[in-house]
């Protein structure tokens, strides 16, 4: 694999994860749901496009997409998240890793992510072996 594949595909990765913990809710605080709408067509789309129109990531036919769900996975999980309030405020309410958590109580969640992950990737194979 080409190393500007890889710098492609993290740096869509970083848009990606930025985007929607940055960008969507700033943009739904002051645009309110157009402002959601907007962000969601300007973040996802573009990423989208990145990652599999211009080949960012290796997605083979006969294999499962590694796409922006675990890089904005990671956003989250390093970064923490932002809550838009009923005032319009936006508000951090969680804090990442990078801002000092301990990544000890999170684990609970993220072994439940991972499996929840599994079930929707077998189920979706068993769902598709039936196309082949």
């Amino acid at each position: 694999m080409k190393l500007s594949r890889i710098l492609m595909g993290a740096i869509t990765g970083a848009f990606a994860g930025y985007g929607v913990f940055t960008i969507w809710p700033s943009a739904l605080a002051h645009w309110h749901w157009l402002g959601g709408w907007l962000a969601a067509g300007l973040i996802i789309t573009t990423a989208w496009w990145l990652n599999h129109y211009t080949s960012a990531f290796p997605n083979k036919d006969d294999s499962a997409w590694v796409d922006m769900a675990l890089a904005i996975w990671l956003s989250s999980l390093l970064g923490g998240n932002v809550q838009l309030q009923t005032n319009g405020e936006l508000i951090r309410v969680s804090y990442g890793l990078y801002h000092g958590i301990s990544i000890g109580p999170a684990m609970i969640t993220i072994v439940l992510q991972l499996i929840g992950a599994t079930i929707a990737g077998y189920l979706l194979y068993q769902f598709r072996k039936g196309d082949a």
